[in-house]
Parts: structure tokens; C-alpha cells; sequence
């Protein structure tokens, strides 16, 4: 059973309202999709979201189909985000970089090569024969797969310390694309980083630590289609996401949750604390209608999305601080986080807020410096 001791979230400081988004984009836009566009950035439930660069830029970068330009955004606001937060997560835990056994990084938004981790190993003071996990292509999973596998390495490991550092730039993704789904995506999702501290059970840390992972499982549903889904093309990553997702979710999701939940002899009443990667407002009633979840339930994981939007696989780690920040009951809680595929990562666990080691309050809104 190990542990998630403490966790750091951000967000880059170009913040746009839903309104602010179609004042900018709907002159660009033929008149006939203006009331479609209307009613997709009304319909999301979102009240602003965050990007590491101005519209304006974002616009100019994918009409030049600056590929490379994007990804050097993405890699400098890794690097940045995640050199503050992991200083102030070793700060407050009392740890120096030297105990740091393992790093987990996880994203779709960019790639490079060495990655992430190796960039940021002079500059945090990493041991040079520390365990490198990087994770690419999870998508909106992303965040409960890096979780799930530092679970795995931890649960052999028990004495060892494992930083997961998830960030996703969703914004360099935007396209110029009149299709209905590009317009969806284009509009649904915001930037965001979170980096987490995990520990075995038998690290100095882990009495201390509020979220005790019970168990974590995987799931792929069947025939699902490509209904979310990422690929390259000439102009950058496309992001598609389909009109029959919550269908989908509606008829695969309970028999594997519910299989979860029966093999450690609770049921879906028992849960106090849902983390959830909220995909969007459809998608999350049909996840509470194939449960009978009443929907107050998972206000603390919509309250995330409402205020960043889709932050995609940083979507179920903000969920976790907010929820930490703001339900204080001891309790099981559930962790769950839907992606391409349509691939599902989830995972029981126990949680006591009181043990926050962040002793925050509020989701945290950091500085990064994005234009290039």
C-alpha cells in the first residue's frame, strides 16, 4: 500500500472566460458556425481557462504550423513548473533531492529526447542513477497511469520516495478547423501542471501521508472506436473527442468499478472522497447515472473543470488537492481518470485530509514565463 504524501498544482497566467474565447475566435469563423460556437463554450460549463501563451500567439503558431515552436513552449513551462514545485514539495516534506529515488513524467502535449526528467536533473540536484519513468501518449488517463505505475514500482519498493510530475499545454493543440469536433476540443481544454510526492509503506513519510492507495487497476472498453482520441498530422497533434463518449462510459463503466469496489467489500455508498478526471459536464452524468452516484458527490472534481477546463491528464490531480483542500472527512476514496482508448486507470484508496502535508487551501495559480 503506498502513499501520496503531498502534491503541488499550477497553472500558466494567461487567463481567458468562455466569453473572452468568442469575442477573439468568432470573427475568424464563417457566420453559420458563430451560434455553434456559442453554444459549445456555453454548453461546456466552464468559466475560464489558462494557456502558457497569449490567443493571439496560439492562433499565429498554428496558421504557420510552427510544430517545433509549440514544443519548445511546452518544454520550457514543463521545466519552469515543475523545477518550482518539486523544490517546494522537498521543502515541505523535508526531503533534499538526494532522496528522491524515482521520477515519473507524464504528458501528450509535447517530446523530447532525453526528456523531461534528464533536463531537469542538474538543476534539482537528481542522483545520477535514479529511476526514470517517463509516460507519453496516455492522454487524459495520464495522470491516474502515473500514479498506478509508481503504485507498482512503490509496492516493491516499499522503502523507497517516487515524484510524479504530470503537465499538459493542451492550448499548443489548437487548430484551425471548422469541423464539429475540432471546434469542441479546441474550446473544451486549458493548461495546467502538478507535480506529487509518493513513498512506500516503509518511508519515514508515510504515516504522514493522506492518501493511502488501497488498490489500482486498468481497463480498456470494448469497441470503443477511437471515440477520444490523438494523432500527428502536418499541422501538429489532432485531438479528437466523439459525440458518443458518454455513451460509452454509460455502458462500460460500472461493471469494472463495481467489480473494483466488491473485491474489497465496500459499495459505491461508502465512498467519501471522488477524484475524478472530469471530462465534461455529459460525460460525468453519465459516469453518476451508471453508478446511482448522486452528483453532489463529485462537485470537488467538477469545480476543477468549471474553473480550468479540461486540463486532460492534470485534470484528476488538481481533483485531488481541491478535494483534499476542501472535504476534510476521513474516508475510501475513489481516483479515476478516462483517456484514448477508451482507456480507464482508477484506484481505491483511503484518505485522511487531516495528514495533508500541503497545508493549502486552494488550487495554486503560478507564474511561467510562456512567449518564447
Amino acid at each position: 500500500m503506498p502513499f501520496i504524501h503531498s502534491i503541488r498544482t499550477g497553472v500558466p497566467v494567461y487567463e481567458y472566460t468562455q466569453d473572452q474565447v468568442y469575442k477573439i475566435v468568432a470573427p475568424s469563423l464563417p457566420d453559420r458556425l458563430k451560434p455553434i460556437l456559442n453554444k459549445i463554450l456555453k454548453g461546456s460549463q466552464i468559466r475560464k481557462r489558462h494557456f502558457v501563451t497569449s490567443v493571439k500567439h496560439i492562433f499565429e503558431l498554428s496558421r504557420e504550423k510552427k510544430i517545433g515552436e509549440k514544443f519548445k513552449i511546452w518544454q520550457k513551462a514543463s521545466t519552469q513548473f515543475f523545477e518550482k514545485q518539486i523544490k517546494e514539495i522537498l521543502s515541505e516534506a523535508d526531503l533534499t533531492a538526494e532522496d528522491i529515488d524515482g521520477v515519473c513524467t507524464c504528458t501528450t502535449s509535447g517530446f523530447v529526447t532525453p526528456g523531461i526528467d534528464v533536463l531537469l536533473m542538474d538543476t534539482i540536484g537528481f542522483r545520477k542513477n535514479i529511476t526514470r519513468l517517463p509516460l507519453f501518449g496516455y492522454g487524459c488517463s495520464g495522470g491516474m497511469a502515473a500514479i498506478n505505475r509508481v503504485d507498482d514500482y512503490l509496492a516493491g519498493n516499499p522503502t523507497k520516495a517516487f515524484l510524479v510530475c504530470v503537465g499538459e499545454t493542451l492550448s499548443m493543440q489548437y487548430e484551425h478547423d471548422n469541423s464539429i469536433s475540432k471546434m469542441v476540443s479546441n474550446n473544451l481544454f486549458g493548461d495546467g501542471f502538478a507535480t506529487l510526492l509518493m513513498v512506500g509503506k516503509d518511508h519515514r513519510l508515510a504515516k504522514a501521508s493522506p492518501i493511502d492507495i488501497l488498490e489500482t487497476r486498468s481497463y480498456v472498453f470494448p469497441d470503443s472506436d477511437f471515440a477520444v482520441g490523438q494523432w500527428m498530422t502536418d499541422s501538429g497533434l489532432k485531438t479528437h473527442v466523439d459525440y458518443k463518449l458518454p455513451k460509452l462510459i454509460k455502458a462500460a463503466a460500472k461493471a469494472p468499478i463495481t467489480e473494483l469496489l466488491l473485491d474489497n467489500n465496500i459499495n459505491v455508498d461508502d465512498i467519501e472522497h471522488w477524484i475524478l478526471h472530469t471530462g465534461g459536464p455529459k460525460v460525468m452524468d453519465s459516469f453518476c447515472e451508471c453508478l446511482a452516484l448522486n452528483p453532489q458527490k463529485i462537485e470537488a472534481s467538477l469545480e476543477v473543470y468549471k474553473n480550468y477546463g479540461n486540463q486532460s491528464a492534470v485534470s484528476v490531480l488538481s481533483a485531488m488537492e481541491n478535494s483534499l483542500a476542501t472535504n476534510k472527512k476521513i474516508g475510501y476514496g475513489f481516483m479515476m481518470a478516462l483517456g484514448p482508448g477508451i482507456h480507464m486507470e482508477y484506484a481505491l484508496c483511503q484518505v485522511d485530509p487531516m495528514k495533508n502535508a500541503v497545508k493549502r487551501t486552494a488550487i495554486e495559480s503560478a507564474v511561467v514565463a510562456s512567449e518564447l
